[in-house]
């Protein structure tokens, strides 16, 4: 688009060196040359309907607005769609109703900042380095087939608070991704050391975690089907991830899962790696080791309440159990949030059940007891805890008077200084007994 450059754009240009602060309105102004920038830092450009800043005369490199910032309002179009073109060093406002095409958005000077409001986003954007961009409404995608709606590298961040994504997003290297609404509809696909939280919205099928340093929270929010997590951590306390999903090694570092929350949908792969279960829900037909060899190379560890084999109470201690029964036996746990789920501990592959390979290793254990200051001994006085400090532990501490062993503080009793101040100080004495007074009660 091309428009005759107005007396008060022209005036601004000619005086660059010495004003700043400058406001340019497209229509009527043209977008000024990046020298216009340079001598006025701040600049404000507002694009609006009719408008167009889509350089097609740019040269490949950083086109730098010193600070500036550029609103796309309803009806305004912007891009800077060749390839070896980026932008820097700008707050840059998608509004409702305005377009962007596609942009590389770098922050290798100033600061580069991002925000789409509204409107439509097409042909991909590219965030890098020092960049930050956030979608709170509207529509991006429209890129050819295979290509990313967005790609976010080399410590950048995106935030994902609305909108729709119509394809796939990647992040690499240290880039970094939040999500608390919104629709993703194609996957969410991480490499090397980047960091993903999701705690709301929801994504679409074949995502995946690739890079040993890969970090992935979820505490709420849907991730789609067939997500798999090659390398990396991934922590989960709330939200779900459906059907089909899996740790699975393909090369590198062995993956983690930790769940403590959330729902898996059914048929989770636990192929590889280390799966920590102490929370949430499980679907059916959880897999745990490889259907090829003996299953083994996969760990799954299990912290609960509570669990029975057959019916039969286990017996169980913090300490882990392994459990080497098959053959069709039924395990039932209730984990550390009541969360009750059961898992069919077949050899062989059942259907509509579970399986777990001979090979792989799974372990059970109760939950470690929270130690309670104070609490040393039940209401007879007998060393041992009872989640209560009460008149028992003050009798137990009238056998434990005198120094610690090897003077070392922390011993059992010793729980105040001589003053009744909590901490250790090698001696179970009178300050001691002054710290309970103040500790009487149950425990946490």
């Amino acid at each position: 688009m091309r428009a005759i450059v107005s007396t008060t754009a022209l005036s601004l240009f000619l005086s660059a060196g010495t004003v700043s602060a400058q406001t340019v309105n497209i229509p009527p102004d043209f977008f000024p040359a990046e020298s216009f920038f340079a001598a006025n830092p701040g600049t404000i450009v507002n694009v609006d309907s009719g408008g167009e800043i889509s350089p097609d005369n740019m040269m490949p490199g950083a086109f730098n607005f010193n600070g500036g910032t550029v609103n796309i309002n309803s009806g305004g179009v912007s891009g800077f769609p060749l390839f070896d073109t980026f932008i820097e060093n700008v707050t840059y406002n998608v509004n409702t109703n305005g377009d962007l095409t596609r942009t590389k958005f770098v922050g290798s000077t100033g600061t580069t900042t991002v925000n789409i409001e509204g409107g439509e986003t097409i042909r991909g954007v590219w965030l890098q380095g020092n960049t930050a961009g956030t979608l709170n409404s509207g529509d991006m995608g429209r890129v050819a087939g295979g290509q990313a709606a967005v790609i976010t590298e080399d410590t950048a961040t995106f935030t994902v608070n609305g909108g729709d994504i119509d394809t796939f997003i990647i992040f690499n290297d240290t880039a970094m991704f939040w999500q608390t609404g919104g629709t993703i509809a194609g996957s969410i696909q991480m490499n090397d050391d980047a960091i993903a939280n999701i705690s709301g919205g929801s994504s679409g099928t074949n995502g995946f975690m690739r890079g040993e340093d890969n970090v992935l929270n979820i505490s709420g929010g849907t991730i789609g089907r067939d997500f798999v997590v090659e390398t990396g951590v991934l922590n989960m306390s709330g939200g779900g991830m459906d059907v089909n999903c899996a740790i699975l090694n393909s090369s590198g570092v062995d993956p983690v899962f930790n769940m403590t929350g959330g729902a898996l949908g059914s048929d989770f792969r636990a192929y590889d790696g280390t799966f920590n279960l102490s929370g949430g829900l499980v679907g059916d037909g959880f897999r745990l080791g490889r259907p090829t060899g003996d299953g083994s190379g996969v760990t799954m560890n299990i912290v609960c309440k509570s669990a029975t084999l057959d019916t039969v109470p286990l017996m169980l201690t913090p300490t882990p159990t392994t459990i080497t029964t098959r053959g069709g036996a039924f395990l039932s746990v209730v984990l550390l949030d009541d969360s009750l789920v059961g898992f069919d501990l077949n050899e062989d592959l059942v259907f509509g059940e579970d399986r777990f390979r001979a090979g792989a290793t799974l372990t059970i254990a109760l939950e470690t007891p929270t130690v309670c200051v104070g609490d040393i001994a039940d209401d007879f006085g007998s060393l041992g805890g009872d989640g209560m400090v009460s008149f028992g532990d003050f009798l137990a501490l009238l056998g434990l008077i005198g120094p610690c062993p090897g003077g070392t503080p922390g011993c059992t009793g010793d729980i105040a200084d001589d003053f009744g101040a909590l901490g250790g100080d090698g001696m179970v004495s009178f300050g001691d007994f002054l710290a309970l007074l103040g500790l009487i009660g149950s425990c946490p």
